[in-house]
């Protein structure tokens, strides 16, 4: 009996150190998943395994119709684009994010690109490359310059890539025949820092635009005067019950130089319309080129816009609402993405002589002009509003001052002509993984980036791949790292 009794009282000890060394173990992990003390995490989606590690971190894409779920088989991406969220415990600010896939993508579906929900109000995804075939097959004919950024020129007009970065500062390179770069070079990922030059046929004077435009929108500005003036009437439609703040963002070269916010007090109730006007005024240099942003959720409609300058254009989107007369619109692009947004919207329009017919409600139609047919301005006739109209090009109400300061994008609708002399991106391709298997990395900044319930949002892009029901891509894996501050830098604000 007294020989049980010591025998307990010794392994007492042993117990407690089971405990303790349990409780050590537990704080632990608890540090290394929540608090993140070394900075860094990485999560991780095996597909190709039955017990995917790391589940719960990842989940599962969105939306379901686009993509093929099957059990014991990789998923297949058959919808642009495709969404997850990754939770994470706390907040970072660097991503990289690892996609291990496999495509099965005709020639007319070149690129794969992943991204970071970057802005919850417009919703706007800061997409990088995962893959762009079009480079990728000019490299074997092309001359490479430079890596990062990658140059390429199609003939040997210089030797290196000082000579080029050089006459690039200039906005002049060889082989271009107008002279003017934007008429010569394309970009991928990259947005070159060029000198504007434009001319016009009639002289700038204030303008006052009263076709109401839904949603976000994007202009660029090339005033004549040192002065700008800008003022935006929105009517809030109060549809649900989120704030509706109002920004005005004026940029040059990626840098804000003035900004003006109006928030919203949600002290109307829902369903009531709510007219507010913002006002941006600032100092600014003639004869050079300025982005302004009108930042606002799809809930808002810009009903009037009273600008000091009437060189204004917008990029790539325009979205107008209650209007109730024909449309005359203007781009340079030679293809269009219409969506009506209710059958009341469905059409027959034109596009530069052409007839096209918008016959679908609620889903995005494109319509590509005929390679002889395109001009340097087209015009398109609408008939009925409540249309998004989208485009890699630019858009404007008048043609007399229309102009456009993009480069050329090296994207889906790229078409190589004889006056495209040189590709700028930021992009290297994937490489291979095993068999056909590919993988290619990218990185975020997700400093100020929307991050709601602990988790950011993700985005895996395949433009066109619905086109073709044979297009496809395979996941095998995804990785995500996580990197931000130490706990050390945490506790003495470092």
């Amino acid at each position: 009996m007294k020989e049980k009794v010591l025998k307990k009282i010794k392994n007492i000890p042993a117990i407690r150190l089971f405990w303790l060394s349990l409780i050590v173990i537990f704080i632990i992990v608890f540090l290394t998943l929540k608090v993140v003390p070394g900075g860094k995490i990485v999560y991780r989606y095996n597909y190709a395994r039955k017990f995917h590690f790391g589940q719960g971190f990842i989940y599962n894409f969105t939306p379901q119709d686009r993509v093929i779920i099957q059990s014991g088989r990789l998923p297949k991406i058959i919808g642009d684009p495709l969404y997850f969220s990754v939770f994470t415990p706390r907040s970072f600010s660097q991503a990289k994010l690892k996609l291990y896939y496999r495509r099965n993508l005709d020639e007319n579906t070149p690129i794969i690109e992943a991204g970071v929900l970057a802005d919850g109000v417009v919703w706007r995804y800061d997409l990088k490359p995962i893959e762009n075939r079009l480079i990728d097959n000019l490299r074997s004919s092309w001359q490479v310059l430079s890596q990062e950024p990658l140059v390429m020129q199609q003939n040997n007009y210089y030797q290196n890539s000082e000579s080029f970065f050089s006459d690039l500062k200039t906005g002049k390179l060889e082989g271009c025949q107008t002279g003017k770069v934007l008429d010569c070079l394309a970009v991928y990922n990259y947005s070159p820092d060029l000198k504007a030059d434009f001319s016009f046929s009639k002289s700038d004077k204030p303008l006052e635009l009263n076709i109401p435009l839904r949603g976000a929108h994007t202009l660029f500005i090339y005033p004549e005067n040192n002065a700008l003036s800008f003022i935006v009437t929105v009517t809030d439609l109060n549809l649900d019950k989120n704030e509706d703040p109002v920004k005005l963002i004026l940029s040059q070269q990626g840098k804000i130089i003035a900004q003006s916010d109006l928030i919203d007090e949600n002290s109307v109730p829902s369903g009531q319309e709510e007219v507010k006007t913002l006002s941006l005024e600032h100092g600014i240099k003639a004869g050079e080129l300025y982005k302004l942003e009108i930042k606002i959720s799809d809930d808002v409609v810009i009903k009037e816009i009273k600008s000091s300058t009437n060189r204004l254009v917008f990029a790539n989107k325009l979205w107008p609402v209650s209007w109730g007369k024909d449309l005359n619109i203007y781009t340079d692009s030679n293809y269009l993405q219409l969506k009506a947004l209710g059958p009341a919207s469905l059409q027959d329009f034109i596009f530069n002589k052409q007839s096209f017919s918008l016959s679908q409600p609620y889903e995005k139609q494109e319509f590509l002009l005929q390679q002889e047919n395109n001009e340097a301005v087209n015009e398109i006739n609408l008939v009925r509003d409540d249309v998004i109209i989208e485009s890699g090009g630019i858009f404007s109400f008048t043609k007399d001052t229309f102009f456009n300061p993009l480069v050329k994008k090296v994207d889906s609708y790229y078409q190589l002509k004889p006056s495209n002399k040189y590709i700028m991106a930021d992009y290297k391709a994937p490489q291979i993984y095993h068999g056909d298997m590919l993988v290619n990395e990218v990185e975020f900044n997700l400093q100020g980036v929307y991050r709601e319930d602990s988790k950011y949002n993700f985005a895996i892009s395949v433009p066109g791949i619905e086109k073709n029901e044979a297009n496809y891509v395979e996941i095998e894996k995804i990785e995500i790292e996580f990197s931000g501050r130490t706990l050390w830098q945490k506790l003495f604000n470092l």
